[in-house]
């Protein structure tokens, strides 16, 4: 975003329409699209991916700590890293980076903008924490109880940090992102996914050969839950993006987000254990989540 206005007045910005007889509200957009997508479309990634892989590490540590809990320990360190990227980005798209601050003076949890920021800053701090007590040697073990209450406390922002995106862009009033009420729904089941996408490559660099079987077999049975909120909300676009798009480029689209993003991974991942193949499921995987929030993200300018 460039300039002084923030994203939330960028999304609901009026813009007059014309003076003269002939023109009205029936046919002239009134609000203002945002002069951004790029940032936001990598955001919107970095949040499901962050949000993502540390919900999927602590769920799999709480539930199986003899199999997961050395790979979760790493996934903290990372989640923590992709998260302060990503509110790096959020405080840079601004326009005037000081007024971050200005976001936590009121809480309003109607707001989506509000809820979000709250969350992911309440999220950041049990995380840091959880994050830094993996870094101690096994001999440290009295704060083990201390790093495991740090997990609890960061499950329910976490959660809360993956949804609101989708929701704060489906409460807009901007082309295709106001029809889009599934986007919510399918931004946090995508973050699950992200996230254990996350740990089979991390399982997989670490060589951790019990968590690997595992991870792989939810990941796939992830691929496929995902085609549900997927569809859900390609129901709730189809009327912005065939307006917008050629029958040949929406199928190119597809083939893109869908056969690439979805269809190559899960045979990929239904080819066997090879370390190569699960790797590049898990990348081409991400690839495709990129190019669908590019997608999502870039409808209202496509739709002027």
């Amino acid at each position: 975003m460039h300039g002084n206005s923030g994203p939330a007045q960028a999304l609901t910005k009026p813009v007059l329409p014309g003076a003269g007889p002939e023109s009205g509200y029936a046919n002239t957009p009134v609000v203002k699209v945002p002069d951004w997508y790029g940032m936001i479309a990598c955001d919107a990634l970095l949040n499901g991916m962050a949000t993502g892989l540390f919900m999927t590490a602590a769920v799999s540590e709480l539930v199986v700590p003899a199999v997961f809990a050395p790979v979760a320990k790493v996934a903290y360190l990372v989640a923590l890293v992709l998260l302060l990227v990503d509110l790096g980005m959020l405080v840079l798209d601004l326009g005037d980076p000081l007024r971050f601050h200005h976001m936590l003076r009121v809480f309003k949890p109607t707001s989506p903008m509000s809820l979000g920021t709250w969350c992911l800053t309440v999220y950041s701090l049990p995380l840091t924490v959880a994050a830094a007590l993996s870094l101690l040697p096994a001999e440290w073990s009295s704060f083990e109880w201390v790093r495991k209450a740090a997990v609890v406390l960061a499950i329910l922002p976490a959660l809360g940090s993956a949804l609101y995106k989708g929701v704060l862009l489906s409460t807009t009033a901007q082309p295709g992102w106001r029809d889009a009420r599934w986007l919510g729904c399918y931004q946090t089941n995508s973050a699950l996914l992200l996230g254990c996408a996350e740990m089979l490559a991390l399982s997989v660099l670490l060589r951790q050969e019990s968590a690997t079987p595992i991870l792989r077999l939810a990941l796939a049975l992830l691929l496929v839950l995902n085609v549900v909120p997927l569809s859900l909300l390609v129901a709730n676009l189809r009327p912005a993006l065939v307006r917008i798009y050629t029958p040949r480029q929406l199928a190119r689209l597809a083939a893109l987000c869908i056969g690439g993003g979805i269809l190559v991974p899960l045979g990929l991942l239904l080819a066997g254990l090879s370390p190569l193949l699960l790797l590049l499921a898990v990348l081409l995987l991400l690839l495709g989540s990129l190019a669908l929030r590019f997608l999502i993200v870039r409808l209202p300018h496509a739709s002027v």
